[in-house]
């Protein structure tokens, strides 16, 4: 049902949006008194987004600072925000976070939540590389009332560096439905031992280290890595694919929407990023029952069970992640096991209705400090009305 109060979120991508506000937008606005629309770019997944119950407005959102793009952005959304009149507005990411966090304020916008998905500055990143980023940041964070983090390590991190939005920082998590990743009846039967890497073709994603460390595997193992997504670093990737004679073992499926069968269909899961928020894929990967090697940085192990679960490597160590796969290749018991815990992990802490649910308390939470109640009208704040009250 549809109440009062209008939310809309703000995500860079149609991909983004499709991977992540699809299930959470059409449980808002099925279940709660909120309306709940969207904002991202135009692309070709805009026909897969079926968003029910939901507004979508498609804009052309550059991907960096465009001197062009970021202006007309936030004139964009500056007309829809005085059209429209949100209560809340959400952004996710980097461009339409810090846009839409200004175009909110300027808009007068009586709510602004902003979710980091993992900062763009990260714990590998020198010092002094990290340092413009952190200052936009905490300035960006005085234009919000809440920041959302997804994984606890950053929320202390984010307390340590001093980013005080209005209303807090709260820790929200990530989740999947896990109605469409159920743990698998039957162990894959493959010629090959395939191993799954779900991830835009990125630097962040860091996919080169997976091909160094597919070199340095035993003879006696020959898998098959399905890399599953697109990005500007695929040509990049395909050349040394080829350069380092691995075309038969390394094929490039580009975005697939078939994901939980693909999934299901691997022996092995890996994610070597560089960063991360909480990460969906390794979710997904372990909801089905699929053991996973993950990079040991923030967010993966959030996620994975080191020994249990899956394997955690040092980041940039091909040597380390080449011998945690060849254990679980050469394995089938290992990876049954570890399938089997990673299963009973997901179902109990992964499920996306948790995340959606403290999400909706933060956001009542957030509106009654703000004073506006559940209809979307303002009231005064209680110190406002008591004192109003003792006026003769």
């Amino acid at each position: 049902m549809t109440g009062g109060i209008r939310i809309l979120d703000i995500v860079n991508t149609d991909h983004a949006a499709l991977n992540f506000l699809v299930y959470r937008v059409e449980w808002i606005n099925r279940r709660t008194e909120f309306q709940n629309d969207v904002v991202c770019s135009t692309g070709p997944h805009l026909e897969h987004l079926d968003l029910r119950g939901a507004c979508l407005t498609p804009l052309n959102i550059p991907r960096g600072l465009s001197p062009v793009g970021v202006p007309r952005l936030l004139l964009q959304l500056l007309r829809i925000l005085r059209t429209e009149r949100y209560t809340i507005v959400h952004t996710h990411n980097s461009i339409t976070g810090a846009v839409g966090r200004i175009a909110a304020r300027l808009a007068r916008v009586p709510v602004t939540v902003h979710t980091t998905h993992g900062f763009h500055f990260h714990e590998h990143m020198p010092a002094a590389r990290r340092l413009p980023y952190v200052a936009a940041e905490r300035w960006l964070t005085r234009w919000c009332d809440v920041l959302l983090v997804q994984n606890r390590e950053e929320l202390e991190e984010v307390r340590r560096l001093g980013l005080r939005p209005r209303q807090g920082v709260h820790h929200v998590g990530n989740g999947i439905d896990l109605h469409r990743f159920r743990p698998r009846l039957l162990q894959p039967r493959n010629p090959r031992p395939v191993i799954l890497c779900v991830g835009r073709l990125e630097p962040v994603k860091n996919h080169g280290l997976l091909l160094r460390a597919l070199k340095r595997l035993p003879r006696s193992q020959s898998p098959v890595v399905w890399l599953v997504g697109d990005g500007p670093y695929r040509q990049r990737y395909a050349a040394q694919v080829q350069r380092d004679g691995l075309a038969d073992t390394v094929h490039f499926l580009g975005y697939r929407y078939d994901i939980p069968e693909l999934t299901a269909a691997a022996d092995v899961a890996v994610l070597p990023s560089i960063k991360e928020g909480l990460p969906r894929a390794l979710m997904q990967a372990m909801a089905v029952g699929v053991p996973v090697v993950a990079t040991d940085v923030k967010g993966n192990r959030e996620v994975v069970r080191h020994g249990r679960t899956g394997f955690l490597v040092p980041l940039d160590d091909p040597d380390a992640l080449a011998h945690c796969l060849a254990r679980l290749l050469e394995s089938p018991s290992l990876r049954r096991d570890m399938g089997a815990h990673a299963a009973q992990h997901a179902r109990r802490h992964f499920g996306e209705d948790r995340v959606v649910e403290r999400l909706v308390r933060i956001y009542r939470k957030t509106l009654t400090a703000r004073g506006l109640d559940p209809a979307g009208s303002r009231r005064q704040p209680r110190d406002a009305r008591e004192r109003a009250g003792a006026q003769p």
